[in-house]
């Protein structure tokens, strides 16, 4: 048997993801099937169980990479800004310019799907909670802690409370795209979500 490269195994791992984020997309994450997996992205079930277990972990990791990717940018973008205000208005530019392609709204519509199907599966809805708590609300809520230490933002406002805010906002107005499909309605919603929340916590 021929050698496979790590290189190899990589791209192939890839392309299983992408085949999935799109059978995902087109036909819906609860009515997908391994099976229908292995069909779109032409391989064999037994190659495909060497990389994933489950439709839930092929889920789930697209999910953990998504996340490493945003995080990625967002620090990025991060690099040349100290101040807890200007990182919050960073942040809501960040969304509001993401390029509004087919993929995007079909990750969005995956992602709330899952969301919703968790929840009616205790090992799942605990993955995906953690992940919201300590990923994405913990982020975010240090960045306001350090607002309300260096006296940007005010000192009654609750960290955990603004950074749920944040985060409900952004999942909602990219849910409500993911099916309107209304680009300037989508940019001014961002627009006028950083006002409300920054008018809340600024001093």
């Amino acid at each position: 048997m021929p050698k496979v490269s790590d290189d190899y195994k990589e791209r192939k791992r890839e392309s299983l993801l992408e085949s999935a984020l799109k059978c995902f997309g087109e036909k819906g994450y609860h009515t997908t099937t391994m099976d229908d997996i292995v069909a779109y992205s032409k391989t064999s079930k037994g190659l495909i169980y060497n990389y994933f277990k489950s439709k839930e972990e092929l889920y789930l990791t697209l999910m953990q990479e998504r996340t490493v990717q945003t995080f990625e940018k967002i620090n990025q973008r991060f690099q040349n800004i100290s101040s807890s205000k200007d990182k919050l208005i960073e942040l809501f530019q960040m969304y509001s310019e993401i390029s509004l392609t087919e993929k995007w709204r079909n990750m969005i519509r995956v992602h709330m799907e899952f969301w919703i199907n968790s929840a009616r599966h205790e090992n799942l809805q605990a993955i995906m909670i953690e992940r919201y708590k300590d990923q994405y609300r913990l982020f975010l809520s240090d960045i306001i802690k350090q607002g309300i230490a260096s006296g940007e933002f005010k000192k009654t406002i609750d960290p955990d409370i603004i950074s749920s805010l944040f985060w409900a906002n952004i999942d909602g107005i990219c849910l409500h795209y993911s099916v309107v499909e209304e680009d300037e309605i989508y940019k001014a919603q961002f627009k006028a979500a950083e006002e409300m929340i920054m008018s809340h916590i600024v001093i």
